[in-house]
């Protein structure tokens, strides 16, 4: 379970990375409107990739005060008519926990694996911590 739910991890912080790759880039924008009710929405004016200066209202919950005026960067998907403001990374966080995760449940399958098919631990492990004892006694 480890192991498929850290696949699916991985792929959605994939899919992530490519949205934002295939987008036409970043666009500075200036905040000319703000919603009056904690500024979770903003009219943001920003000239898009084929010269065209647009007002969009965008919407945020990450907890970011617009303030009329303030300067912020868009992202542009032109083919598609859609704009967002930049949060920044994003995908990165996710494809390492999906890692990690894979990671995880591949180290916990092959362990299964071995237990299933006979292979007991117990002299592996034993000869791992005295050789592990050894290198610790002579580096002190």
């Amino acid at each position: 379970m480890v192991l498929v739910g850290g696949l699916a991890v991985v792929w959605t912080g994939v899919s992530m990375a490519v949205d934002v790759n295939r987008s036409a880039g970043l666009f500075p924008g200036r905040v000319v409107a703000t919603d009056v009710r904690e500024h979770l929405t903003a009219d943001v004016e920003y000239t898009g990739p084929d010269g065209v200066t647009r007002t969009e209202t965008f919407e945020h919950h990450q907890g970011r005060v617009n303030v009329v005026g303030r300067r912020v960067q868009i992202r542009v998907w032109p083919d598609e008519r859609r704009a967002e403001l930049d949060d920044g990374d994003k995908h990165t966080p996710v494809i390492v926990a999906g890692s990690l995760l894979t990671l995880l449940g591949a180290g916990g399958t092959v362990l299964l694996f071995l237990w299933h098919h006979g292979v007991r631990m117990e002299k592996s492990w034993a000869r791992f911590e005295m050789r592990w004892r050894w290198r610790l006694s002579r580096w002190r």
